[in-house]
């Protein structure tokens, strides 16, 4: 399994940016997003269904002609590892390396001399996402800066050891 995150995970997020961008005005119809971010709209309503149901929850809705969603609080408030696990789970890039409990036990679990690596990158992941709120991401976003053009080489991220 490579660190790949899913269509669920990606669209969930343009959906909480979409809302962190709007975050203090009416509230967004699933068909203003849907348009602004070209996602498919029958998908976005099951999203946002998982990030109204997440507990603390992410997304409000309301009723009516000028109902739609808004976000639960500030998106200053709001962290991007809060998000991504609403919708993805775990941070776990190998089944020895996962948040919390494990659920799959390796048979080489005791053995195991790759292990520490998987951790490390399961902690640098999870630290990044953290470390960030959607109030950042947004206003990166909303910059005119195409998330498509901005890569990260590999070589350029370097887990260190944490004293």
């Amino acid at each position: 399994m490579m660190l790949r995150v899913s269509t669920k995970g990606e669209y969930g997020v343009r959906i909480m940016v979409d809302l962190a961008r709007h975050y203090g005005g009416r509230p967004r119809s699933l068909t203003d997003i849907s348009q602004a971010e070209s996602l498919p709209l029958a998908y976005l309503e099951q999203l946002v269904k998982l990030l109204r149901e997440a507990e603390p929850a992410l997304v409000v809705s309301t009723r009516g002609a000028h109902g739609g969603y808004k976000l639960s609080r500030h998106p200053a408030e709001i962290t991007m590892g809060e998000v991504v696990r609403v919708l993805e789970g775990p941070i776990a890039p190998m089944i020895c390396a996962t948040e919390g409990e494990m659920t799959q036990l390796c048979d080489y679990l005791d053995s195991c001399k790759t292990r520490y690596l998987w951790a490390k990158v399961r902690d640098a992941v999870a630290q990044t996402l953290d470390s960030m709120t959607l109030a950042e991401l947004a206003d990166f976003s909303s910059e005119g800066q195409n998330a498509a053009t901005n890569f990260i080489a590999l070589s350029d991220i370097h887990v260190g050891l944490s004293s």
